[in-house]
């Protein structure tokens, strides 16, 4: 009775030992296989061989397997062995931040200077954008300015043109009548000439007198000239309303109808104004 007794217990624990080892056994070798990958990444970064590491986690990987890994955590290994092998022997010279120095605290201040900055600039657009807003404005008004300033300007000139040559026609047409007395003088020297008898004398140098009105004439046109005002020739000419103002009509010999005999006062334009017109006498 005892030794079955005995037997049952020892059948007992040779089945609990068993399911241990089932249970257990596993468990130790994945916390195994996960310390030796951790270590051989932490070799990996330390080291930064490519080389050592190469060795390393083929070494580690033989070990895994032999502890029949299952196919995921094979292709994670090929995956991070892929990623080791492009990483560069040395770091960049231009990378000022370590990934021990890159804490979050920081990354954060990073970004707070970052936003202070994109602030400060759009303040400063902000502003650029008011200034050139306001220089524009300027620039317009500027431009209206010169606008109204050239308009003025060129009404002042037409005024002071205006001006100038209505008084240049006032102060001419007081010396026109000079001019005519002059032409009356001229047709009057060769009249004492014709006058001949026995109690009455030819004036002496009564040629010098026609020539000195000849000269005084031509002068007297010359200067009117220069401010482009001309005589109207009228005395011979077929009477013109547009230019003449006829004050009497009479009979003359060898003259036809219309024609012009003898000019009263003269008359003078200025390019297409007629500053005076001629009075005449017309044949009938």
């Amino acid at each position: 009775m005892e030794k079955s007794v005995d037997a049952t217990s020892s059948d007992r624990k040779k089945r609990l030992e068993s399911w241990l080892k089932k249970v257990v056994h596993p468990l130790i070798k994945m916390k195994e296989n996960i310390i030796l990958f951790c270590k051989t990444v932490l070799k990996g970064v330390s080291k930064g061989s490519l080389d050592d590491e190469n060795d390393e986690i083929s070494v580690d990987r033989a070990v895994l397997e032999s502890n029949e890994m299952h196919p995921w955590k094979t292709k994670v290994l090929d995956d991070f062995k892929a990623w080791l092998s492009d990483v560069p022997d040395q770091a960049p010279p231009a990378l000022s931040v370590t990934p021990d120095t890159c804490d979050l605290y920081t990354l954060l201040s990073e970004f707070t200077a970052l936003k202070q900055e994109i602030k400060m600039q759009n303040r400063e657009q902000h502003r650029t954008l008011k200034a050139l807003d306001q220089i524009t404005a300027m620039t317009d008004a500027y431009g209206e300015i010169m606008a109204h300033f050239n308009e003025k300007t060129r009404q002042i000139a037409a005024l002071e043109h205006n001006i100038r040559v209505e008084t240049e026609k006032r102060t001419v047409l007081y010396f026109l009548d000079i001019r005519d007395s002059l032409v009356r003088g001229r047709a009057a020297c060769p009249a004492p000439v014709s006058k001949k008898g026995f109690f009455q004398r030819t004036p002496k140098n009564m040629d010098n007198i026609r020539d000195g009105y000849d000269m005084a004439i031509r002068k007297f046109d010359a200067s009117l000239a220069l401010l482009d005002i001309q005589p109207i020739a009228s005395t011979g000419a077929v009477f013109d309303p547009m230019i003449m103002k006829a004050l009497e009509s009479k009979a003359a010999e060898g003259m036809e109808k219309g024609t012009v005999v003898e000019t009263v006062s003269g008359g003078f334009r200025r390019g297409d104004e007629i500053l005076r017109y001629a009075q005449v006498i017309v044949a009938d």
